[in-house]
């Protein structure tokens, strides 16, 4: 019999208040941490949806009622997604430099999201001396559970809350001249010239695609302007401006987005991680201002590659299941073959969890940040027409109390979780209720956490390398004092995911 998957995870219980990447302070940023040795993809998206995030293997939970800048949950439905006036601008500088080669003026394109929506500030973690994997459990097909114990969560489509995150350090600049993009450095001549080469390049690709659709519906010139007014209101689709580029014949650049797996490594990511590390190594040096030691391979790989999610990859008879499966990968921006930027996402099994973006600093007048975010949303909504549960769009931490961080309740619609409730509100409705303190509790239903109520007998625990419940591990070990920090452990992962993973007991 094939041998269960099973989460193992090491609780760290003692913690103490570290520097705050948002306010600065020294000391009075807190929250709660456990090495993941290994994660499922469902147990990793129900503690997301409990306010957990992974910094490589290292899961970690903001002490929400403690910590000086509470950082809630945030996530975007990824269906209903509408387009801002600020997401257009950044698709038709990127389309236009991608059709005409134009580039924005002066310092032009600075991004409001100069790192994505994941890429949340680094929390320090603990990182554990053992090594352990599923294989390391005894007898997991036979494993002491109770009958009562409920069956592992089965996947589902939430679709009435709202959804799906990357980084801090992100300024909204507008540094183009009159919003036109053109240098102010330019000669007037020189700047209508170049004006009027990309509005008869942009007038061509309007004319072959066009032809195109003429040729390919039968349609003609009339019938498709008359759809083409009717549809006007509603104005062109996130994906319509995505793949202008594309319906152009000699576009000035080519860009190419490739999803790549890195657990287990594919060939691809084995091939191109030093390419990958010195772009990372030039990001984190350029905009972070890190030092090169702190940007080693080690690191790197730490940081960005490992992942404690195990691949789940469908069978290929298999239907309704996505062809790469879920787990965790890198998105790699390839411009005309050159790697110039790097998305880590998971694929989760109901949404696209957004980690870090980095990116090549030469090309930071694309806006980056913003054009990969979209581009994630658009992914989301291209799984969801194979798997109808993948909906939302995770987005990291909303900081309210950080202006800079606020960018991210521009995704509409958008929720934050509740941490009392552990339910989704829409952020409009969280927004005064934030104004008026940092930490608040966001669900005015009344409702109580169900998956709160912590019963410790019936935690999962491994202990000398065998699973079994907590009660029986009392009854083994019959010195044990550690009740208070399982029962701790319990009450922030939820009952549901405490009954399914593996809490590492000495």
């Amino acid at each position: 019999m094939a041998r269960r998957e099973r989460s193992i995870v090491e609780y760290f219980a003692g913690h103490e208040g570290y520097r705050c990447g948002y306010c600065g302070s020294s000391d009075t940023n807190y929250s709660h941490g456990m090495w993941a040795h290994s994660m499922t993809v469902q147990d990793y998206q129900d503690l997301i949806d409990r306010g957990w995030r992974r910094s490589g293997k290292y899961c970690y939970k903001p002490t929400m009622n403690a910590t000086c800048c509470p950082m809630y949950t945030i996530r975007c439905d990824a269906l209903r997604f509408r387009l801002s006036k600020s997401h257009k601008k950044v698709l038709k500088r990127v389309n236009r430099y991608l059709i005409t080669g134009e580039k924005p003026g002066g310092k032009g394109g600075a991004d409001m999201m100069a790192e994505g929506p994941g890429g949340d500030s680094f929390v320090p973690g603990r990182k554990s001396d053992l090594t352990l994997s599923a294989d390391d459990v005894k007898n997991d097909t036979t494993v002491t559970e109770k009958k009562t114990e409920p069956a592992q969560a089965k996947k589902k489509a939430k679709v009435d809350s709202a959804s799906p995150a990357k980084n801090a350090g992100e300024k909204k600049k507008n540094a183009q001249t009159g919003g036109d993009g053109k240098s102010g450095s330019t000669t007037a001549s020189s700047q209508g010239t170049q004006s009027d080469t990309g509005e008869s390049q942009c007038r061509k690709a309007r004319q072959l695609r066009l032809e195109k659709r003429m040729k390919k519906t039968g349609e003609t010139l009339e019938e498709i302007k008359a759809k083409n007014k009717a549809t006007s209101k509603e104005g062109k689709s996130l994906e319509d401006f995505l793949n202008e580029p594309e319906e152009v014949t000699n576009p000035a650049h080519r860009l190419e987005v490739r999803v790549i797996r890195t657990k287990p490594p594919s060939a691809a990511s084995r091939s191109s991680f030093s390419q990958s590390h010195e772009l990372f190594k030039k990001y984190q040096m350029t905009i972070h201002r890190e030092g090169e030691h702190e940007c080693t391979k080690e690191a790197f790989q730490g940081f960005l590659v490992d992942s404690p999610l195990e691949p789940n990859i469908p069978k290929e008879d298999e239907v309704g299941r996505l062809p790469e499966g879920y787990g965790s990968f890198h998105q790699h921006y390839l411009l005309d073959g050159k790697l110039i930027a790097v998305g880590v996402i998971d694929i989760l099994p109901s949404s696209v969890s957004s980690v870090y973006l980095y990116y090549d600093p030469d090309y930071s007048f694309l806006s980056l940040g913003t054009y990969s975010a979209l581009r994630e949303l658009a992914f989301v909504r291209e799984l969801q027409k194979i798997d109808p549960a993948v909906a939302y769009y995770y987005m990291g931490f909303y900081i309210h109390s950080c202006p800079k961080m606020r960018y991210k309740g521009q995704y509409f619609p958008s929720y934050l979780v509740c941490p009392e409730a552990y339910t989704w509100v829409p952020i409009e409705r969280c927004v005064p209720k934030l104004n008026a303190a940092p930490y608040a509790r966001l669900d005015d239903s009344g409702k109580v956490d169900p998956d709160g109520n912590v019963n410790l007998d019936q935690v999962l625990v491994l202990h000398d390398g065998e699973a079994m419940l907590y009660e029986v591990y009392r009854f083994v070990k019959k010195n044990t004092r550690d009740q208070k920090e399982v029962k701790e452990y319990a009450g922030f992962v939820g009952m549901t995911c405490a009954r399914r993973m593996l809490l590492f007991r000495k």
